[in-house]
């Protein structure tokens, strides 16, 4: 029985090896990583880590949008027993220091040449950074024996070689559940930032608990289209963790602006949403509707209403009448069909997380036969306390 998130991934690298565990679609083109590589380069990160001064305890910043180096960065820190420190990358300079600074962040993992400028403002002030460490280095030469490239740090350690394995394994096993695995900043919105101290036994008590829901949450051949950022606590614990306790594929989305294609093109069986897309969605398809003839109008108010009886029932565990589910057939070519399509056609469940859903959304959801699950909860409680 698994007791850190350490030891969820190991678990999840012997069980599933060779098959595809995460991949990001950049410039256009998916770049996979079966769970055999995901862990090979988290041990790569990890050691290098080490190798720099960092020891189980300190903490590590993560100033980076969604991409493969994120999961490396951060299943390689929690590896070694280090505290990850994500970013928002719309912070600004000042709000960046303040958050490595207030954390002891020794090291800072930036994406590119806009986030190590941020950087460069306080690298000189700060009291406790001692090293930069840049995913996309920029072309100019950089002197400064502080800063270096992501693939310079992690090279040396990413071709196996006698004892890595036997050494990152070791600093794994050393963490226990009481110790802390993130430190996850609020928004301060009564004042400065917070950090929300998330330990090992947290994060564990929260997948857990997902995993307890019947019908299951999700399966293992399950796929999903994440988009938003790893930085928030919901879409790092009930999304990045929790898929990797279950074993789903997790195709990350190139950006929010391509997530309409990337879905149609990955179609995902869940989504991890928050309501303002489903609230897109539903604005974009009444707004269709409402340009259509009368008689067409008719028929999909009828085919809604059919839609939201079957729903009706299905939530109080009725059998649905064979009149009914014949009709729910007609309106489901007729009308839901092309809802199913723009989300990839095999979408079972969504989230509406974060914030409150109108109850017609969710209705008009669930009568497409894509369930709309409400999720509420907080940094401090490590994402979802209620779904």
């Amino acid at each position: 029985m698994e007791k850190t998130i350490n030891e969820v991934f190991r678990n999840r690298v012997e069980k599933s090896k060779d098959r595809i565990a995460v991949e990001k679609k950049k410039n256009g083109k998916w770049e996979q990583v079966t769970w055999n590589e995901y862990y090979d380069n988290s041990r790569a990160l990890g050691l290098a880590l080490t190798r720099i001064g960092v020891k189980k305890g300190d903490r590590v910043s993560l100033l980076s949008e969604n991409r493969l180096e994120w999961l490396f960065s951060d299943m390689g820190t929690l590896g070694i027993g280090a505290v990850l420190v994500p970013i928002y990358t719309t912070l600004t300079a000042e709000e960046v220091e303040y958050i490595v600074e207030n954390s002891e962040s020794k090291v800072l993992i930036v994406e590119n040449q806009d986030q190590l400028d941020k950087a460069l403002t306080f690298k000189d002030k700060t009291k406790v950074l001692e090293k930069i460490v840049v995913i996309e280095m920029p072309d100019r030469k950089i002197s400064d024996p502080r800063i270096i490239s992501f693939e310079e740090l992690i090279s040396r350690d990413r071709e196996q070689f006698e004892g890595s394995d036997r050494l990152f394994l070791a600093l794994s096993k050393e963490v226990a559940p009481e110790d802390p695995a993130t430190i996850v900043y609020t928004s301060g919105t009564t004042g400065v930032p917070k950090g929300a101290m998330i330990l090992h036994k947290n994060i564990m008590a929260v997948i857990k608990s997902i995993n307890k829901i019947s019908p299951p949450f999700v399966y293992e051949n399950d796929q999903s289209v994440p988009f938003l950022p790893l930085s928030h606590v919901f879409e790092r614990v009930a999304g990045h963790f929790y898929g990797m306790y279950a074993g789903i594929t997790s195709s990350y989305a190139q950006s929010i602006e391509t997530f309409a294609v990337d879905i149609r093109e990955k179609k995902p069986t869940v989504v991890l949403a928050v309501p303002r897309v489903c609230e897109k969605v539903y604005q974009k398809i009444t707004m269709q509707v409402d340009e259509q003839p009368k008689w067409k109008q008719k028929i999909f108010h009828w085919g809604h209403e059919i839609g939201l009886q079957r729903s009706d029932l299905k939530e109080r565990n009725i059998k649905i009448p064979l009149l009914m589910a014949l009709k729910y057939k007609i309106a489901y070519l007729l009308i839901f069909k092309k809802l199913s399509q723009a989300l990839g056609g095999r979408v079972r469940w969504m989230t509406a997380s974060g914030a409150p859903t109108s109850k017609k959304i969710i209705q008009f959801f669930n009568a497409a036969g894509i369930a709309v699950i409400e999720g509420y909860g907080m940094t401090e409680c490590c994402a979802p306390a209620t779904l």
